[in-house]
């Protein structure tokens, strides 16, 4: 295996990023109540803690599972642990914009003979048919928070009007024919990687590929929609499963749209928010997105972390 050192600037982004979440929920967590926080985390208990790591780690094997499938379509071959601990990586840098430093596996799949266009369609895919089944599990929403309606409906639009367009050989030789108008090599050159990355995720959006990626893209989330609901029974929060998915899938999508890292801050504040409109107390309403960030998104983190020192240490072997 290849490691790729982590660079001074994608420290400074993560030690940034891991500050300002600390200090933020730090304010949460005396606004809400530090003594109610953790009365809320010790009512999970170990077991509870465990069921939502586990459905975590469910929602990153599924995705690993689209990966490896995108790679094998492509013709590439990368043995399977080196694989998982690449994409696994990746997640070290997901608390950036966009989840754009997860884009990390292309460094490591470079080693593999998978040329940079190919890997970052394999990302850009990704992230897209995630937005996909958030978005389609938001429209959840439209039943219970109607004030939400026009943006989730409005996002599940543009996709929609995305899809085939992403599918169509006319864009990829409209932005090649753009590439060859360009004087300046190096700008030809980065169109020309553009019209190839577009012309990769074609081939990944084709409808069995395409159909495979949602279905895995779905089961991966739907399990950290129902830990969610798991959560909200356990802090005595009644509530029907489709307004808790509805939920965590809105509160995913604006921390997505805002291109805050990680989307910290805003999908917090939209979880507690919704939360209070059904009927949740301001302790709950604290406790839970908290909780569930940590078990998500910081998990996340941590696996990647983990991940990356043990390339570093494969490296130095």
């Amino acid at each position: 295996m290849t490691a790729i050192p982590t660079t001074h600037s994608r420290k400074r982004v993560l030690a940034w990023t891991l500050g300002g979440a600390a200090l933020l929920y730090l304010l949460a967590a005396l606004l809400g109540g530090p003594e109610r926080l953790l009365a809320a985390a010790t009512r999970l208990g170990v077991g509870g803690w465990l069921i939502l790591l586990l459905a975590s780690s469910l929602n990153y094997l599924l995705r690993f599972g689209r990966w490896s499938l995108y790679l094998k379509r492509l013709g590439h071959r990368v043995p399977p642990v080196a694989s998982l601990a690449y994409y696994l990586s990746g997640f070290a840098l997901t608390a950036t914009p966009g989840k754009a430093g997860e884009t990390i596996r292309s460094a490591y799949l470079k080693a593999h003979g998978v040329p940079w266009p190919r890997s970052l369609a394999m990302f850009f895919t990704e992230r897209l048919l995630d937005v996909v089944v958030v978005t389609l599990l938001a429209t959840l929403s439209v039943l219970q928070f109607a004030r939400f309606g026009p943006f989730v409906l409005g996002a599940a639009g543009a996709l929609g009007l995305a899809l085939p367009l992403l599918r169509s050989p006319w864009v990829v030789a409209t932005v090649e024919g753009l590439a060859l108008r360009l004087r300046p090599a190096r700008l030809r050159r980065g169109v020309l990687h553009l019209a190839g990355l577009l012309d990769t995720a074609r081939d990944l959006l084709a409808w069995r590929p395409l159909y495979a990626g949602l279905a895995l893209g779905a089961l991966a989330w739907l399990a950290q929609g129902l830990a969610f609901l798991y959560l909200l029974s356990v802090l005595d929060l009644p509530i029907a499963p489709t307004t808790a998915l509805a939920i965590y899938a809105v509160s995913l999508l604006a921390g997505a749209l805002s291109f805050v890292p990680g989307g910290i801050g805003t999908t917090e504040a939209v979880m507690g928010l919704l939360l209070l409109r059904a009927g949740a107390d301001p302790a709950t309403a604290v406790a839970a997105p908290i909780i569930n960030r940590l078990t998500t998104l910081w998990y996340a983190v941590g696996v990647g972390l983990l991940a990356s020192l043990a390339l570093g240490w494969r490296r130095r072997d």
